[in-house]
């Protein structure tokens, strides 16, 4: 009897001696409960260290914290911000793969994952991961605006713009949409919607230099000059015009009716920086319309000093030698005026100079008359010609010297 009692009671003792399965999921749940609240305190404290500089603290915080918890797309992606900023960009990109694959629908490591696609020159790759990044977060304009300049790094610069436009209503009243988009309106050739989408960028709040100087170019390339003035006139209140912008200026002022001032503004930079071969260009393109061709000539002489190659050295030297009757010459200095903006009419007058001639000694002109036609069809033009009394190319935006 005794002996049963005592067998009972072992086995009593034996059986409450051991966890039940229940018991261990508990556990291991609340051991696994704990790791997440340590290892996100851990992620907490190597984002303050990241914030403050503290590299080397932050990666071996977050390192601990993955290794307390290695399933949070988070800490990769922390860990890979980290990395990066330690230029350490191998490591960096298998951090962010391994935080897209813990949890594709977070943005940031698709973004950044495309950054340093970018600075490794791989603009395909850098646009599939924009694109990744814009679809997981279609409010964040950085976004939108990485995916469009990758764009253009691959020259689809219609595709970017058609990102850009198209784009919710959101975004359509942020002041660097309309920036990028006016940046590469001028990129691709059209100066007067540059113009308008840069304009709309400063209306709304974009106070950059870079947009007020980009805002001045593509007046200036439209033809805008009364705009560009004005434009010009607010970047010199917040800073000393550049000699390619007091250039510009200048420009505006003689296309504006004021060449006197013009002149003496291009004059300045001349004198300033006397072997930069665009401002001698622009002041014997200005001294020509103002009928001053002994300055011309000095402009063209210095221009072949300075830059043999330059078409305006003989041209400005060829249209002087014109206009004094001297044909011959004339003739073989602006056959060495070899430019787009000049071929046309420079074919005209070589092949009418002598016609000209003739008609000029008929019929005498004024300086700087103003011819009826572009293409040089009828007298008075070939006259003009003849005489070099009018330029016949102008300095512009795709000339090697203008701004």
């Amino acid at each position: 009897m005794n002996r049963c009692i005592v067998l009972l009671g072992v086995s009593l003792l034996v059986g409450c001696g051991g966890p039940t399965k229940q018991g261990k999921i508990a556990r291991m749940n609340a051991h696994n409960r704990m790791d997440a609240v340590n290892a996100d305190l851990a992620a907490q404290q190597a984002m303050q260290q990241f914030e403050v500089g503290q590299l080397e603290a932050a990666i071996e915080t977050i390192d601990a914290a993955i290794a307390r918890y290695e399933e949070n797309a988070e800490y990769h992606l922390l860990r890979g911000r980290i990395l990066m900023e330690q230029h350490r960009l191998d490591a960096a990109s298998k951090s962010f793969v391994r935080s897209i694959e813990l949890n594709s629908d977070i943005a940031e490591p698709h973004y950044f994952l495309g950054v340093l696609h970018q600075r490794w020159s791989e603009d395909a790759q850098a646009l599939a991961c924009y694109k990744n990044a814009m679809e997981a977060n279609v409010t964040h304009p950085q976004y939108l605006l990485a995916t469009a300049e990758s764009h253009v790094a691959l020259g689809q610069l219609n595709e970017a713009i058609a990102l850009l436009q198209n784009a919710g209503k959101e975004f359509q009243h942020q002041p660097s949409v309309t920036a990028l988009l006016g940046h590469i309106h001028l990129r691709n050739g059209n100066p007067s919607g540059a113009a308008k989408y840069l304009a709309d960028s400063r209306l709304l709040g974009n106070d950059d230099i870079e947009v007020l100087t980009l805002l001045a170019t593509a007046q200036f390339s439209a033809g805008d000059y009364a705009d560009c003035l004005f434009t010009v006139a607010q970047l010199d209140e917040v800073q000393d015009l550049s000699f390619t912008f007091q250039r510009l200026k200048g420009k505006c002022l003689a296309s504006t009716g004021r060449p006197i001032q013009g002149r003496d503004i291009c004059l300045k930079v001349t004198r300033q920086i006397p072997d930069d071969t665009g401002a001698w260009v622009d002041l014997g393109y200005i001294s020509w319309k103002m009928g001053d061709y002994e300055r011309v000539a000095f402009c063209g002489k210095k221009i072949s000093e300075l830059n043999p190659d330059s078409p305006e050295g003989p041209l400005f030297e060829g249209i002087v030698a014109m206009r004094k009757g001297d044909y011959q010459k004339g003739e073989e200095l602006l056959a060495q005026a070899q430019s787009d903006n000049t071929a046309v009419l420079i074919r005209t007058l070589l092949q009418t100079h002598a016609t000209s001639a003739k008609l000029v000694a008929k019929s005498p002109v004024t300086q700087n008359m103003t011819a009826n036609t572009a293409e040089g069809e009828n007298e008075q033009h070939l006259v003009e010609l003849g005489q070099g009394s009018q330029p016949i190319v102008r300095v512009t935006q795709d000339s090697s010297h203008a701004p």
